[in-house]
């Protein structure tokens, strides 16, 4: 073992001072870069080497991380990165099975990425002026992502760090050499080469030039404005010093700041850039000159001049209108006029020549106007008339032009057979050729004329009359016509050729004829009787009258047919269409005028002699035409063959069922209407059949394959039909199911109900009837093949039908069968259970159906709105009136009769109306509540609660009055010793469970009396008030937090506060102005204490009313009571008359009414009187006070409180005692306890105790404070009587109230009250309790000794 531990240790130290010696010898590697700066897109070469050794292999890192690159062997190849960071490297060698040996960590090297060189650029980049805000921009190409921090090198100011170095108003001192550099992390750019910044010290000035300075007519010119040869400037234009309203310009888009003007005037411009701008210098000044077109010289009247005549030259500005110019005329025998006008009166040879005229108008000239030159004629001009022809043709006219030497705007004045015409003068202007019509002859010449100035006031000038133009009328050429105008004359008929003049007007005419072969008549007819081929020709005539003679006639050619002509009868069509007709025509070729006798199968036909006719009748037509007098007849014309077609057949169905169903046996017909008589032959086309001849196709037993499309037709001798309409022959392959139904299912007493049976979509059938008695036989055929599908039963079971139809007859399948059943007369009786008259929705009733007998029913209900039940028993909840009906079912086939009752619900709720009496408390006084409901006697029980008031809301919160815990049979209530203001509501519930009505609204008793806890003042301390002066109700007591209430006629109390009609003051209530005021105000607490209440009555007499002065407040018996009048500025009246319950009290007039000490009898209404005006009424209630022969501060009163007390609880003690031999005794659990008392929304009631419990106490402490004594203590016991088991009875009442009542000021009566209820001791009735009332007084210790006091 120490062996062992001797070579252990051994080791150990041997490995110790082996890994020393190992550790201090480890190499380290080692880092060098080429530079330590990356350039641009390019990268640094890294070397990692250790200790000049080799077989390397190295690890590298970047920032303190594992680099991405692999293992690089050191000697051969060096490390390029292209990313700036920290490097370090490490050397590995070894491996191939052995653990790799490396070294330390190298050095860390920091590389520097190089980004690209920034640039400066100036923004804008223009020339910059002194004065402007230029902004020099540093710009790093693919800069973008990390934010840079930028310095900027200049010679003049420190550089900002941002990429943007603005200079606002550069100067001089700002020129020079701006360069900038920016870092972003680890990167850091060059310099950037530096940017020159010329600042020019003078200020520019634009410079205006203008294309010319003379705007020609219409046109415009040119103005440029340019900065020095800079851009990017707007340009700002003037005109006579004025703003321009061309606007600005940019530069860049139009180089040369160019607009264009039309106006002639003094133009400039300047130059302005930048944001702020900077502007230039304003131009030089170029003046503009506008130029008017050049004048023109018009002559008026712009004619041929003669001499003698008057004429004017004018000079015409083109858009010179406005101001007034001044004119001067160039003329090189006369000086020139001023005005636009030259006019020359009776015009000589001496004024031909050129004349030329220009003008002023301001500023503008215009030039001379190009030379107008006037001619002047010595010799007087002659008329010249011309006619287009001088032979006037037949109902036309001849034209006459009149001119004068080629010259125009003359008025001519026309002559005939030397005599003025009455064709009036016409202007040449608007007829050139100064043209006229006449359709008259004669001798016609002519004559100029025309105003020598053109104006309507000078001489007219005249030429000479014209050369006469003889001018003749033609007559029309006759016209031969051919009587009658046939086309065509046929040898043997007459004619006349008759020599017609157009417009003859009744002068007799002589004629002239010329035939080729005969001599010709004298007058206008020429007769040829019995014409033949020898009158054929021309034939020509003419006439004369007078000096007119006519032209001969244009030839007219009289041709005569040598044959005799044949009629022709042509037809629209040869077959006359069913219920139709054709139209014949008959014609003579070539020729007209023709009458037309018309023939059938040889016999004429009686129609008119028409020329086309309709025929409806078959047979062979033709015609003969005949004209002429004496008549002349043609030829008969050919026969037409015509025939009748007979209307279409019709193919019909027997029997005619709009289906036929597989199997049955049908008949097709084909028939022809109007057909009769006629032997017929018919063809069918069936599609897979051959068609027989005869009009019937009888088809046996029908199968799906005969289901398609039928026609026929037929013909006779000379009839054919067309092809019928397709008829659509229907199968159904299916065997029909009849549908029975019936219109009732139940047969009424002594009735019967009816039952159809039908086949859906076809007819013809016969029916078959069934029934089956009971479930115990099988159906029994009642009726046999009936025609009706209806039939009437009175017996109750199931019936089913057939239908049959055709012959042999085919049947349907059976239908479904309809259960049939009987009423008995038996009707049930329906009770509503409660049997109220009037039911309410939500209200819970229940139905009962009633059958006498005793057979085992089963029930059915009929409602409109649910499910019927089927027990005899309908529970409901009322939603709305309706009709409920039953009835009852004693099997399958028997019913009774239905009972209908009906429900009337009414919707909404009711809600009671309760009414307090009295009004006004007297002290101690009991008061009665009353609850109205519609329909009373409805089984209602009433429910009695006081009204808590709520200050966060305007409602009340309510608690059940003691004694209305299970509601009362009676709707009144006695409420015994009220003291203070109450509010009182009710509300009534009935049912199981309990269906209650609406609250009723509050009521309120009041009292005047104030109390402690809460109480009611007035200012002023008066009843009766002026409309426009302020009141201010304000409240007190035991509380902090108060509002105000008022009662009117008008309005009702829990939506009526302060906040509606005043300003509420923490306790104080003010009103501003008394309007409808007059009422009931009190005042309610935070802890549900009501004040005393109070009278206001307000004088609405607003002009001149007057109020009576009196307390507001009850007044104690004995003291002093003053009344007073007052108006409205509130002064005190004279010669004032009171009156005491509407009686008067003196006869003489006071200002005042004393009462000394007032007693109840001075209780009562109130009035005053002046000058005959009346006060309103008010009530002066009278306190009583209770005399007492004990001073209210006497100690012994202390003592004799709480001795009374103890002495009434021994007695009562004393009283349970007696009683407990002869019963248990335990506070009674009323039998109506079903009902929680929070049903009734009552607050802070305890529900009632479990019937074991030996004694239950209700304790409600009093809300009044430490400091102020309790004033009010209820105690309620309820006493239950038990009975022996053995014979249960029901319990006994016994009820004591004790009511102790201690104030701290005064000793006032206190009062105990003991109801007792007892119950009859005969066991063979039942027990009815009877209310027994005991009062007790405890008065002062001086009365004690009397015992009957208790």
């Amino acid at each position: 073992m120490g062996h062992i531990s001797l070579c252990v240790l051994g080791f150990f130290w041997l490995g110790t001072h082996f890994a020393g010696w190992a550790e201090a010898d480890e190499p380290r590697a080692t880092l060098t870069a080429d530079r330590t700066i990356i350039p641009l897109g390019g990268s640094v070469t890294l070397t990692c080497s250790v200790d000049g050794s080799d077989d390397w292999k190295f690890d590298w890192f970047r920032n303190g991380q594992q680099y991405s690159a692999d293992l690089i062997r050191g000697n051969t190849e060096p490390f390029r990165v292209s990313e700036g960071g920290v490097y370090s490297c490490r050397g590995g060698r070894g491996g191939k099975g052995d653990p790799v040996f490396q070294t330390e960590t190298s050095n860390e090297v920091s590389i520097q990425k190089t980004v690209s060189k920034p640039t400066v650029t100036l923004q804008p980049n223009w020339p910059v002026y002194r004065g402007e805000t230029v902004t020099l921009r540093c710009e790093i190409q693919r800069g973008e992502g990390t934010q840079w921090t930028y310095e900027w090198r200049t010679t003049i100011r420190n550089s900002p760090t941002s990429s943007e170095y603005k200079i606002n108003r550069v100067s001089e001192y700002d020129s020079g050499e701006y360069r900038c550099m920016a870092k972003r992390g680890r990167q850091l750019t060059d310099w950037s080469d530096a940017f020159r910044l010329t600042v020019r010290s003078d200020k520019p000035r634009a410079t205006l030039t203008a294309d010319r300075t003379t705007i020609p007519l219409g046109g415009s010119i040119t103005l440029t404005c340019s900065v020095d040869k800079s851009v990017d400037w707007k340009f700002d234009w003037f005109r006579n010093g004025q703003q321009y309203s061309v606007g600005r310009i940019r530069g860049n888009t139009e180089p040369s700041g160019t607009i264009s003007v039309s106006e002639g005037r003094v133009y400039s411009c300047r130059g302005g850039r930048g944001d702020p701008v900077f502007q230039t210098e304003t131009s030089n000044e170029v003046p503009i000159q506008k130029t008017v077109s050049k004048p023109t010289v018009t002559l008026h009247p712009n004619w041929p001049v003669y001499r003698g005549e008057t004429v004017t030259l004018r000079c015409e500005i083109q858009r010179g209108e406005g101001t007034q110019w001044t004119y001067e005329w160039r003329t090189t025998i006369r000086n020139s006029a001023t005005s636009s006008e030259y006019r020359i009166n009776r015009v000589s040879e001496s004024d031909r020549g050129e004349y030329r005229c220009k003008a002023k108008r301001g500023l503008q000239l215009t030039e001379w106007s190009d030379a107008f030159r006037l001619t002047v004629r010595s010799d007087k001009p002659r008329a010249t008339l011309t006619a287009d022809r001088t032979v006037i043709p037949l109902g036309g006219s001849i034209t006459l032009t009149c001119s004068v030497d080629g010259s125009d705007d003359w008025k001519f004045d026309w002559f005939r057979n030397g005599r003025q015409y009455s064709v009036g003068r016409i202007r040449g202007n608007t007829e050139p050729y100064r043209v006229i019509s006449v359709s008259e002859g004669g001798v016609y010449s002519c004559r100029g004329g025309r105003e020598r100035g053109g104006g309507g006031g000078d001489p007219v000038f005249q030429t000479e009359t014209s050369n006469e133009v003889p001018i003749q009328k033609t007559v029309s050429k006759p016209t031969v016509t051919l009587q009658p105008t046939w086309p065509v004359i046929y040898r043997g008929e007459t004619v006349t050729l008759r020599c017609e003049i157009q417009d003859d007007g009744g002068t007799q005419w002589t004629y002239e004829w010329r035939p080729t072969n005969r001599n010709s008549p004298t007058s206008s007819e020429y007769r040829i009787n019995r014409v033949s081929e020898y009158d054929n020709g021309e034939y020509r005539c003419k006439a004369k009258r007078g000096r007119q003679l006519t032209d001969w006639s244009d030839a007219f050619r009289l041709t005569v047919r040598s044959d005799k002509p044949r009629a022709t009868v042509t037809a629209h069509r040869t077959t006359i269409p069913a219920g139709g007709s054709v139209t014949l025509s008959c014609s003579v070729e070539g020729s007209g005028d023709w009458k037309f006798d018309w023939f059938r199968n040889g016999q004429q036909y009686p129609v008119d002699q028409i020329r086309v006719i309709s025929v409806s009748e078959g047979g062979e037509y033709s015609c003969r035409g005949q004209r002429g007098n004496p008549v002349f007849q043609t030829e008969k014309s050919r026969e037409v063959s015509i025939q009748k077609t007979v209307s279409r057949p019709t193919v019909t169905l027997q029997p005619n069922w709009p289906v036929v169903f597989r199997g049955e046996t049908v008949t097709l017909r084909c028939e022809i209407q109007g057909g009769g008589g006629t032997q017929w032959k018919y063809e069918w086309i069936p599609a897979n059949r051959n068609s027989p001849s005869s009009s019937e196709y009888r088809i046996s037993s029908v199968s799906d394959s005969d289901g398609r499309n039928y026609c026929c037709k037929a013909h006779s001798d000379h009839q054919i039909t067309n092809w019928s309409s397709a008829f659509r022959l229907t199968v159904d392959g299916n065997r029909p199911t009849p549908s029975l139904t019936a219109k009732n299912y139940n047969i009424p007493a002594g009735g019967s109900v009816a039952l159809s049976c039908s086949v859906r979509g076809s007819a013809g059938w016969r029916f078959d009837w069934f029934r089956q008695e009971s479930v115990h036989h099988s159906a029994q055929s009642i009726r046999n093949n009936e025609s009706s599908g209806t039939i009437s039963v009175s017996n109750e079971g199931v019936y089913s039908c057939r239908g049959g139809r055709g012959d042999p007859v085919f049947y349907t399948e059976t239908s479904s069968e309809v259960t049939i059943q009987k009423t008995v007369p038996i009707t049930p009786t329906v009770i509503q259970q409660p049997n109220w008259s009037q039911i309410y929705r939500g209200e819970k009733v229940t139905l009962r159906c009633e059958i006498q007998g005793g057979t085992q029913w089963t029930y059915e209900w009929r409602t409109t709105n649910r499910n019927s039940p089927s027990s005899s028993e309908y529970r409901i909840t009322a939603d709305s009136s309706g009709d409920y009906g039953c009835r009852g079912r004693r099997d399958r086939f028997t019913l009774t009769e239905w009972r209908v009752i009906r429900l009337n619900v009414s919707s909404p709720k009711p809600q009671p109306v309760l009414s307090v009496s009295p009004s006004w408390l007297n002290p101690g006084a009991s008061v009665t509540l009353s609850c109205e409901v519609k329909h009373q006697d409805a089984g209602w029980r009433f429910f009695w609660y006081k009204a808590v008031s709520k200050l966060i809301s305007s409602s009340y919160s309510l608690e059940l009055l003691p004694g209305s815990t299970n509601g009362t049979e009676q709707n009144s209530f006695i409420i015994q010793g009220q003291n203070h203001t109450a509010g009182f509501v009710c509300r009534a519930g009935r049912g199981e469970p309990e269906f209650y009505t609406y609250y009723s609204e509050p009521k309120f008793v009041w009292s005047a009396d104030s109390h402690p806890a809460a109480s009611l003042s007035v200012s002023p301390d008066r009843v009766q008030h002026v409309i426009d002066q302020p009141v201010t109700l304000k409240c007190s007591g035991n509380d902090t937090k108060w509002r105000v209430r008022r009662f009117t006629d008008t309005t009702s109390p829990s939506h009526v506060q302060c906040s509606n009609w005043g300003t509420m003051h923490g306790s104080s209530c003010t009103i501003n102005r008394l309007w409808y005021h007059s009422g009931v105000y009190w005042c309610e607490s935070e802890s549900g204490e009501f004040s005393n209440a109070v009278n206001i009555t307000v004088q609405d007499n607003d002009y001149d009313g007057i109020i009576l002065l009196s307390p507001v407040h009850p007044v104690t018996e004995g003291d002093p009571v003053t009344l007073s009048c007052r108006n409205k500025e509130q002064q005190l009246l004279s010669n004032v008359f009171f009156y005491h319950n509407d009686k008067l009290l003196h006869s003489d007039s006071r200002e005042e009414l004393n009462i000394s000490a007032v007693s109840k009898s001075d209780e009562g209404f109130y009035k005053c009187q002046h000058s005959g005006k009346d006060s309103p009424r008010s009530w002066m209630s009278v306190r009583v006070t209770v005399s007492s022969p004990v001073s209210p501060s006497s100690p012994l009163l202390l003592i004799i409180g709480p001795i009374s007390g103890i002495i009434l609880i021994i007695f009562l003690l004393l009283l349970w005692r007696y009683r407990q031999p002869k019963d248990l005794c335990s506070f009674r659990s009323d039998k109506n306890n079903r009902r929680s008392t929070t049903d009734h929304g009552a607050e802070n009631e305890i529900s009632s105790p479990s019937q074991d419990a030996a004694l239950y106490e209700s304790v409600k402490p009093s809300e009044a404070t430490a400091a102020e004594p309790r004033e009010i203590t209820y105690a309620i016991i309820k006493f239950k009587k038990l009975r022996k088991k053995k014979k249960p009875r029901k319990p006994e009442e016994r009820v004591i109230y004790a009511e102790v009542k201690t104030r701290a000021e005064e000793l006032a009566p206190t009062y105990a009250e003991i109801n007792k209820n007892k119950a009859k001791q005969d066991r063979k009735e039942e027990p009815a309790a009877t209310d027994e009332s005991v009062y007790s007084e405890i008065k002062s210790v001086s009365a004690l000794d009397d015992e009957s006091a208790l």
